[in-house]
């Protein structure tokens, strides 16, 4: 008998004009504009529209070998321009800015916005809501995919082999990237505005292999925290608790028996949702972190609480000069639970909703797995909650016979959406990137009110 699910994952749409190559990993745009940005083996950056899942437009021209990963820079207010970091095979990262013409007007974030025609150049061509005037100008541009509404402002050089990921700190101060030379490198951008100087402030060498993924974590008041993995089965946290561009390595979590393929930090509404349940399980406010790797499991990781301070100076007192105080105390994080094995081939990404706090995973399998998380109940009367995770939904060979090498939550931007509905993007060997709708369903019990 086969297993009932209660939601219904179904195709939606596939982007036009994708790559004719492999196609490595799509990335929403974090700014509230309908733009997701694909890493491609032809060497390109593709744009598309959310609204009507086109292609934009292709940044080409900046790196000789396969574009592996893709980030968008967060925005720090409406003004900021529109920024991707590229991250290649040549062992090189590029900065991209999509040039605003003088005519356009100041660049809006309020999705409401985005449906009026009150809309500055770049929302129109996405929208495609604009004036007769201007649409005509929009249907131009729409056709010219050769990516001459970006400029490839600048090249970021040092990595030794090629760059597996990029990604940029939630603060947007901070850009990250690892390699397959084991290291990982954080730039920080020094420039006046406008201006294009980056600063290398820390090249982080303590894994044995490549390193695979990184994933950034908000400021919790020491600063914000970079977690790595990669192909020696490790996971490790980095932080500069001081901002004295001193970092270090603050945990260790070792549990994997393969490669780490993917790392994602827990969203508030999860924290949130179970926080009042949690009776001194977890240290209070501290996000859990999920990874995913080759040995088919997926695990959640959860800090251990510290043990009272001493009266010994610490670490983190900013009132000693940092040549006086003791070394960082190691975090220590344990395996908290594992999700159910559902994939029989290497997991390759995962994505936690920040909406519904649901879980996405897929890999070498085609497999896209929609996982749950409930309670369970309480060991013993009055002891402390359990909690656990459920299959919820499964779609099988979702690219065919190829691989899935990403899978992320997105906002849905079409015509079809329902309020704050949540759409899956994968991304595929096949060049291909698909839309997938998740569907309730309603059970017989449900329907009839039992």
């Amino acid at each position: 008998m086969s297993a009932v699910y209660s939601c219904q994952l179904s195709l939606l749409a596939e982007f036009k004009n994708s790559s004719s190559t492999r196609s490595w990993v799509s990335v929403p745009n974090p700014n509230s504009y309908p733009l997701i940005a694909t890493a491609t083996a032809e060497k390109t950056a593709r744009v598309y529209s959310l609204k009507d899942f086109t292609l934009h437009s292709v940044l080409e021209g900046g790196h000789s070998r396969s574009v592996r990963s893709i980030a968008w820079k967060p925005a720090k207010n409406k003004l900021d321009p529109i920024t991707l970091v590229t991250g290649s095979f040549d062992a090189t990262m590029g900065i991209w800015r999509y040039k605003n013409s003088e005519e356009d007007k100041p660049l809006e974030k309020q999705s409401s916005e985005l449906e009026n025609e009150n809309c500055n150049g770049f929302e129109i061509e996405i929208t495609h809501k604009g004036k007769d005037a201007v649409a005509s100008k929009s249907i131009e541009k729409e056709t010219n995919k050769d990516g001459e509404d970006w400029d490839f402002a600048i090249v970021l050089e040092g990595h030794d082999a090629e760059i597996k990921h990029v990604a940029y700190s939630p603060s947007g101060q901070f850009l990250a990237s690892c390699s397959r030379d084991k290291s990982i490198w954080i730039w920080e951008e020094i420039g006046e505005e406008g201006d294009d100087e980056f600063e290398t402030v820390a090249v982080l060498q303590d894994h044995t292999a490549d390193v695979k993924c990184i994933s950034w974590r908000r400021d919790d008041g020491m600063g914000e925290l970079l977690a790595s993995a990669g192909y020696d089965d490790s996971i490790r946290f980095w932080r500069d608790p001081d901002g004295e561009g001193e970092w270090e390595c603050v945990a260790i979590l070792e549990a994997h028996t393969g490669t780490v393929w993917a790392l994602e930090w827990e969203p508030d509404i999860s924290i949130s949702k179970f926080q009042s349940e949690l009776l001194g399980q977890e240290e209070k406010g501290v996000p859990r972190l999920m990874s995913a790797s080759a040995d088919l499991t997926i695990r959640l990781w959860s800090k251990v609480p510290a043990p009272p301070p001493s009266n010994r100076p610490s670490y983190y007192d900013s009132f000693i000069p940092s040549t006086m105080r003791p070394g960082p105390v190691m975090e220590t994080w344990e395996v908290s639970t594992s999700l159910p094995q559902i994939h029989k081939l290497p997991i390759y990404s995962i994505s936690w909703s920040e909406k519904s706090g649901r879980v996405l995973s897929a890999g070498s399998d085609g497999k896209i797995v929609l996982y749950e998380e409930c309670i369970i109940g309480r060991e013993v009367v009055g002891g402390n909650i359990e909690r656990g995770w459920t299959v919820i939904g499964i779609f099988g060979s979702s690219h065919g016979p190829y691989e899935v090498n990403h899978i992320t939550w997105c906002g849905r931007w079409d015509d079809g959406r329902q309020g704050e509905e949540e759409i899956a993007i994968t991304t595929g060997d096949d060049g291909l990137v698909k839309a997938w709708s998740v569907t309730e369903l309603i059970s017989p019990a449900k329907e009839s009110g039992g």
